[in-house]
């Protein structure tokens, strides 16, 4: 299926089979490898993106599933929401997983 999406801002027109996961289209066709492959089961939170403004976890996340010109916000996006978040980890010394170290 031939499929038009806004990632990180840039319209992306792609042919990509219906069964593929958000998740591998981002790190495999896409080569955004910022969306972490984790649990593989949307638990972990590790492969969480923005879609259309709400937070998904891409694993669960058929294209098929996905509207023509959905909107993708990844951890490499210049989107302030997603700035904001960055400095706030690095601010308060948070690792990876979110957990605060002291």
């Amino acid at each position: 299926m031939r499929l038009e999406l806004i990632i990180n801002g840039t319209l992306i027109e792609k042919e990509v089979a219906p069964e593929k996961r958000l998740l591998d289209f981002l790190r495999n066709d896409l080569g955004l490898k910022g969306t972490k492959k984790g649990c593989d089961q949307g638990e972990c939170g590790a492969c969480s993106v923005l879609l259309n403004g709400k937070i998904v976890n891409s694993c669960l996340v058929l294209m098929s599933q996905l509207m023509p010109r959905s909107e993708i916000i990844t951890i490499e996006s210049n989107d302030p929401l997603i700035t904001a978040l960055q400095d706030a980890f690095v601010h308060n010394g948070a690792s990876q997983c979110g957990v605060y170290s002291l």
